[in-house]
């Protein structure tokens, strides 16, 4: 927003900058755990925070000039829902294959360096900060590898201009083994209750909505800790060097402590100054468009 225009609603805009993403997180285990033992609870609290981020998008936009149609929501929602299957799908086949391959290790060094005797929310803590020390990792390599950038399908993911909250299901199905294998990994080799697990996951579900929500989101303490709305949009700009940072999605605190953490405005988001079709953003792992700057068109760029 220019500094000229004038702050809508300047006490609400201030909660929501300040104290929005701790309170939302919470209320989002508070009705994972009431809603407990249904299976549907977790996609149900995935459909209220999304239209909790929408809602507040629409009344205090980060970006005002970032909206977004009916049918561009639509597309987007459509791509989630794909996204969502595969990770069901895929969520039982790392169950069935991780859990056997890992049982000698979970029965035995597992079960000794993983703090069974901590109260549970610490657990939960333990889960969501390390999984997403694993995916930084996994993260950082995508961008810094032009095979694994295209072997992931990842441009899909930042080949969307204006971001939304919506857009935190925009991964192509290549992406998807990536995203959803550092916590099963951990809870297979280490055998963390089932209720941590389930709560470790809500936050870092609920918490990649608002990382990717057109909201201002800066918690004084927390966002040193949790990455936020202004932390994600940056790793999403169009400028390749201010993307090439902020690679937690979650955890922002391992930037900050492996030196790839940036700030600063950011004017829009994408992989070229077009945003392609969806058809052809499916195709980005074989074949990027000719404007696109990413870590593979550099790697095919013809010298100066």
């Amino acid at each position: 927003m220019p500094p000229s225009s004038p702050v809508p609603h300047p006490r609400l805009s201030a909660w929501v900058e300040r104290g929005a993403q701790p309170a939302i997180l919470a209320g989002a285990l508070l009705l994972w755990w009431s809603l407990l033992p249904s299976e549907a609870a977790t996609l149900i609290v995935l459909i209220v925070a999304l239209l909790v981020a929408s809602g507040l998008e629409a009344w205090l936009p980060a970006m005002p000039e970032w909206r977004q149609s009916l049918g561009t929501r639509l597309r987007l929602i459509g791509v989630y829902a794909l996204a969502l299957a595969l990770s069901v799908l895929l969520l039982g086949a790392y169950e069935a294959v991780l859990g056997p391959a890992l049982s000698g290790f979970r029965s035995g060094p597992g079960a000794a360096l993983w703090p069974h005797g901590w109260p549970l929310p610490l657990q939960v803590a333990l889960l969501f900060f390390a999984s997403d020390l694993i995916y930084y990792w996994i993260h950082r390599a995508i961008h810094r590898w032009p095979l694994l950038w295209r072997l992931s399908g990842h441009g899909f993911h930042h080949g969307f201009q204006n971001l939304h909250a919506l857009n935190v299901g925009t991964n192509h199905p290549f992406e998807v083994v990536f995203l959803i294998l550092p916590l099963v990994l951990l809870a297979a080799a280490t055998g963390a209750p089932e209720r941590a697990v389930e709560a470790a996951g809500i936050l870092l579900m609920v918490n990649a909505v608002l990382a990717h929500a057109n909201l201002r989101m800066h918690t004084p303490g927390l966002s040193w800790l949790i990455t936020g709305a202004d932390h994600h949009r940056r790793h999403h700009s169009l400028v390749f060097e201010q993307s090439n940072s902020n690679y937690a999605c979650n955890a922002i605190v391992w930037d900050r402590l492996f030196g790839t953490y940036s700030q600063g405005p950011v004017v829009q988001t994408g992989i070229g100054p077009s945003e392609p079709g969806l058809w052809r953003m499916y195709l980005l792992p074989f074949r990027e468009p000719t404007d696109a700057d990413t870590v593979s068109s550099r790697q095919h760029a013809p010298p100066d």
